[in-house]
């Protein structure tokens, strides 16, 4: 899990806290960066081609249907479209899709991807991000091979890009649809069972080094409480977040959590990394008299997916958020 989240937090956290606008804006709003595939005579025999991420032309199948990633894979889960092949981190590090995984090969590393392997599944499209622009010549040798960005994108934009990529467009815009939807139902319900005047906080303790001690605004682990739900945050943290890129969180002391942390529910995310830590911190006067710690009102969540960037991620905070707030 230690492994999981440094390689998360280095590889994907750049994106974090980029969401703007309303509750509804990251489903909702239509895209205007996502790349553009002409159509060409090409895909009358099968093919088209795409203009990728690096602004490389690459000729494609019209229709994919044995794909590798080294990073999509909750996007293609919510297409309904299964890869034959993803990374390690994948296949183990996104607790939303642990379920839905079987029979999907593992290639690897996603910043060293097992080509030997990747050749025996005979893929016809490989799909991955910046990060992996080195290896792009020789994976292009075994299969036609896209870059999509993800630095600088929501997660909501990586599913329409994906779908572009897929031809699973419609699909995509059905899961988004269908989340809005989703996402109106949980406001409406939670309408009666939290005080308007009530405020949240996440809080994460340890991660990417030890003794390490973050709160969120609405971006990674805030997303769904202060954008999709629309919760109230603490005016503290509101403040801190909107001076700059937070993506990492806001790093505080011990001794800054009753300003930090003084919201009147609190979400809480633990790593395994570093559990002196942890218990040290739940163990502080500090933090035991805090209003959220005193009134019996955090709430423990799993790393695996609320420290996850994307739709799948995301629609699991939600049921989560909505199961607990509820009870």
């Amino acid at each position: 899990m230690a492994f999981t989240a440094l390689l998360i937090a280095a590889i994907l956290l750049a994106a974090c806290g980029k969401g703007e606008g309303g509750e509804n804006a990251g489903p909702s709003a239509p895209s205007s960066s996502a790349p553009v595939s002409p159509t060409t005579p090409s895909e009358q025999a099968g093919t088209r081609l795409y203009k990728d991420a690096l602004d490389r032309e690459v000729e494609i199948p019209a229709h994919p249907q044995r794909v590798i990633t080294s990073q999509y894979l909750p996007q293609m889960i919510a297409l309904g479209m299964k890869p034959v092949g993803a990374a390690t981190h994948l296949l183990t590090g996104f607790a939303a899709i642990k379920d839905q995984v079987g029979g999907i090969e593992d290639v690897g590393a996603a910043n060293e991807l097992n080509v030997e392997k990747m050749l025996t599944l005979k893929p016809d499209l490989i799909l991955v991000a910046e990060w992996n622009r080195d290896a792009v010549e020789q994976l292009s040798k075994i299969a036609p091979t896209v870059v999509v960005q993800w630095e600088g994108q929501d997660p909501f934009e990586h599913l329409r890009v994906v779908a572009d990529v897929l031809d699973q467009s419609e699909a995509a815009e059905q899961w988004l649809q269908a989340y809005k939807a989703k996402s109106d139902e949980a406001r409406a319900k939670l309408a009666g069972f939290v005080d308007p005047s009530e405020t949240f906080g996440a809080v994460v303790i340890g991660g990417f080094e030890n003794r390490q001690l973050r709160v969120y605004g609405p971006g990674n682990v805030g997303y769904t409480l202060f954008e999709t739900l629309g919760l109230p945050m603490t005016e503290q943290v509101r403040t801190e977040w909107e001076k700059g890129d937070n993506s990492l969180g806001l790093s505080i002391s011990l001794e800054q959590l009753p300003e930090f942390a003084s919201a009147d529910r609190l979400f809480l995310v633990t790593f395994h990394n570093d559990e002196d830590f942890v218990s040290e911190v739940e163990q502080s006067k500090l933090w035991n008299n805090l209003p959220a710690v005193k009134n019996n009102k955090v709430y423990r969540v799993d790393d695996g997916i609320w420290f996850s960037y994307d739709v799948m991620s995301f629609e699991a905070q939600l049921d989560e958020a909505v199961q607990l707030l509820t009870r």
